[in-house]
């Protein structure tokens, strides 16, 4: 039985996701909405007001309905909601990433979900990728015309590198991915829009090079935007000199450990030495995707064995060679929308070598899948991380928190898996430990340099010398690392979120008491979806969570 106020919130998170879809058709055509493919949003001046509008007029909405009157679950999907449209509000009239940040506009001109998954037959497919791609020039003259002559200059170097990207995948890739295609018609009018679309795009790539005179180093968005962002999209409110401080803890000691664990592999060594010795040991170009499909049946048996996750599938995810248009990628999950209906079949990607590479090229890239390496990758990405989170989340009880899924969710879960493996036994073993906490070290230089860069004036350099005397990084992906922050200021959100769920599993473990047990525990908080952590936390533990860190 429902009641007023329920009615309400019905109505206007209705009409508010209509109002969504209709302004990003792109991202509704992902999330598995295919009445939408082939439509690129406009980023017009007017067409940003109308939004904006909207979303104020849609938190008016929200904010006139009674709270304490709904039920749990429409008063959970309120909060998101609210809290989705406030960050939203803040990207568009505060942080304004159409006109400083050329990156986050990228994604909508993405055309791999067309060619990643067979929701449709090809040459339908094909048919409203080829509309989508005849609305690219006019979708980027639009970005020209409202972004910023001035631009900071990581930001812009990062977006000039992407876009050709983008332009490179369109001429190469998209030919290849759409090689069966029989129909003479459509092929042409595809390579026609494939042709117009690239030009398109090496002009906009043309104009930002030209922009390079006039570029600065004002990448920071400041602390009161930093803080908001971090309120809306992760209801986080924790003063940002506590963050950093606990990510200066939480470096600390994952270096104390790294050092303990690397001296009993060989005290003779140094961790870098160490890390080299291991990086050898991987597995041939030929066995690589054999040896990690056989490494996730492993994993997988193994939350089994020890009771510390459902696994609510028989289906396991396909580990395949990663498709030409994606191997800038190491490793990637690839899973369908929350709304996929046909194409739900889920694949870990594994990029192997190239033929073309020379002997000594392969090599290289084969030490990045070290087992070690490879062992907690793979907790990440599939079991019990990002595909054990899908799993789950498919029987999520709100399609709310699964379209609105927030980055330290996503992200701190599968960070946190990786810590909670070597806990259980699985990573334990010190070769493997040290590989985990690699990647530990690399996530919490990115929180602190995330928040020192944006919020106390660290430059790219400082940043990029972090990262190379923390996290162990040669010079190019540490100052890659260092780049991505000025451009993605919410990359701290790795051990952001891993920190939440632990905290919140010290909590949990308490109340319960003598009844509480580690599945138990993984599967109630997996059950949620994927939202704001602290609201999870506040559906778990009651108002009265405490402290979320």
């Amino acid at each position: 039985m429902t009641n007023s106020a329920n009615r309400l919130f019905d109505a206007a998170s209705e009409r508010i996701l209509n109002e969504t879809w209709e302004h990003y058709p792109s991202m509704a055509s992902r999330l598995g909405l295919h009445e939408y493919d082939g439509r690129l949003p406009s980023i017009s001046m007017g067409a940003m007001a109308k939004r904006a509008g909207q979303i104020r007029q849609g938190l008016e909405s929200l904010g006139n309905i009674d709270t304490a009157a709904l039920n749990v679950r429409s008063y959970y999907e309120h909060r998101l909601l609210t809290a989705a449209l406030r960050k939203e509000l803040l990207g568009l009239t505060e942080l304004r990433w159409h006109e400083y940040n050329p990156m986050e506009m990228l994604w909508h001109i993405d055309m791999s979900g067309y060619v990643q998954r067979d929701y449709a037959p090809l040459e339908q497919r094909v048919g409203m990728m080829t509309l989508a791609l005849e609305t690219v020039p006019g979708y980027l003259a639009e970005l020209k015309n409202v972004m910023s002559g001035r631009l900071a200059r990581p930001v812009l170097e990062s977006s000039i590198e992407a876009y050709e990207g983008i332009a490179a995948f369109y001429k190469n890739d998209l030919l290849e991915a759409t090689g069966e295609l029989s129909n003479g018609e459509t092929r042409e009018r595809l390579e026609r829009a494939m042709a117009a679309a690239t030009d398109s795009v090496l002009g906009f790539v043309g104009h930002l090079r030209a922009l390079r005179p006039y570029a600065d180093a004002s990448f920071a968005i400041g602390k009161d935007r930093f803080a908001a962002l971090l309120e809306h999209g992760e209801m986080v409110d924790v003063p940002i000199e506590r963050l950093l401080s606990i990510g200066e803890d939480d470096l600390r000691l994952n270096l104390e450990r790294f050092t303990e664990v690397a001296e009993s592999i060989d005290a003779a060594k140094s961790p870098a030495e160490v890390m080299a010795s291991i990086a050898a040991d991987h597995p041939t170009a030929d066995n690589l995707i054999a040896e990690t499909r056989d490494m996730l049946e492993n994993i997988r048996q193994y939350l089994i064995d020890n009771d510390i996750v459902s696994v609510p599938s028989e289906v396991r995810c396909q580990t395949v060679p990663t498709p030409s248009f994606m191997r800038w990628a190491f490793a990637a999950l690839d899973f369908p929308g929350p709304y996929e209906e046909k194409a739900t079949e889920t694949y870990y990607y594994v990029t192997p070598v190239e033929e073309r590479w020379s002997d000594d090229e392969k090599e290289q890239w084969l030490t990045s899948f070290n087992y070690a390496t490879l062992r907690a990758v793979s907790v990440h990405e599939a079991y019990p991380g990002h595909y054990v989170h899908y799993l789950h989340t498919r029987n999520a009880d709100s399609m709310m928190s699964r379209v609105f899924g927030a980055y330290s969710f996503w992200e701190g879960w599968a960070h946190y898996a990786e810590q909670m493996m070597v806990e259980k036994g699985y990573l334990s073993e010190p070769r493997y430990e040290l590989g985990q906490l690699m990647e530990a070290l690399l996530r919490d230089c990115r929180l602190i340099c995330a928040i020192k860069m944006h919020t106390q004036g660290m430059t790219v350099e400082e940043a990029t010398r972090f990262f190379k005397e923390n996290a162990f990084l040669e010079e190019l992906p540490a100052r890659k690392e260092a780049t991505r922050g000025t451009f993605d200021p919410m990359y701290l959100n790795y051990t952001l979120g891993k920190l939440m769920i632990q905290k919140l599993r010290e909590d949990y473990c308490r109340v319960k008491g003598a009844a509480y047990s580690l599945r138990a525990f993984h599967d109630e908080f997996l059950s949620y979806g994927a939202p704001p952590i602290p609201l999870v936390r506040e559906m778990m533990l009651g108002e009265d969570s405490g402290d979320i860190l």
